[in-house]
């Protein structure tokens, strides 16, 4: 839950104008170690056999790994999206893409007519590409959209696969939190139901203004979004976690 911090009006630009910097340079940084990291995420190292793909080798635990993402696939659909669905395999491929798109959530309030999106500057979801993404699946919900199968299934299916390799993947954990991105599996019960979604978050503290300030900017603006702020005087006090660990160890 991001902390809630009391500001004026009159800081607001200012402070939006050096998130924009601070999550700029985190993001470009991520994107990278994210693309250096694609062959570790191959979908095949978990589906195996159960994908379409050019080899036939068998992968150890790709029977398990099926049967959990298809126990998982079938109660979002029908829970979350109220589609029902079965899976065939093997399923169509998976392309080892991967995606970092902001992670956001909606909330209603006071004075305003719809509930408003909002998302971080220092938190991303990690998935392999897709046509559908959290934000879209999030303004759909908002606007009252029918949910449609040809998106919703693929966009299930790729959160599943990345959370099951993740949870598998512990040296890749240990990779991330090394480069300052702690990894964690975050559900929006309201939106996707227990649909997993794997979100990296920055060791850079972030806040969101007081609810009064932000529903009258929205209504001023007229906008249906709003970012969250960097914590720009919280970055003196950020940790260094190799001195703090190295610390410990002499301690």
């Amino acid at each position: 839950m991001t902390p809630v911090r009391e500001i004026q009006f009159e800081d607001l630009s200012s402070l939006r104008d050096q998130s924009k910097k601070v999550s700029s340079l985190l993001s470009e940084d991520l994107h990278g170690y994210v693309k250096t990291l694609t062959t570790l995420c191959a979908p095949r190292k978990v589906l195996g056999e159960y994908m379409q793909s050019a080899s036939r080798d068998k992968v150890i635990g790709a029977e398990k790994n099926f049967s959990l993402l298809e126990e998982r696939y079938k109660s979002v659909m029908r829970d979350a999206f109220g589609l029902s669905a079965k899976l065939s395999t093997p399923l169509s491929a998976i392309h080892n893409k991967l995606s970092l798109t902001p992670w956001s959530y909606s909330q209603e309030l006071s004075g305003l007519s719809s509930p408003l999106l909002f998302s971080t500057p220092v938190r991303w979801v990690l998935g392999y590409d897709c046509s559908y993404d959290l934000v879209g699946l999030i303004s759909d919900r908002i606007g009252g959209q029918e949910m449609r199968y040809e998106e919703v299934s693929p966009f299930v299916i790729r959160a599943l696969t990345i959370w099951l390799l993740i949870e598998q993947s512990p040296d890749l954990q240990r990779i991330l939190s090394g480069l300052g991105y702690e990894v964690s599996i975050e559900t929006l019960p309201d939106v996707s139901g227990d649909l997993p979604y794997v979100v990296l978050t920055s060791v850079v503290p972030a806040f969101r203004p007081q609810d009064s300030l932000v529903s009258m900017v929205s209504q001023l603006s007229g906008g249906s979004t709003f970012e969250e702020l960097v914590d720009i005087d919280g970055l003196e006090g950020m940790p260094f976690d190799l001195k703090e660990r190295l610390l410990g160890v002499l301690a």
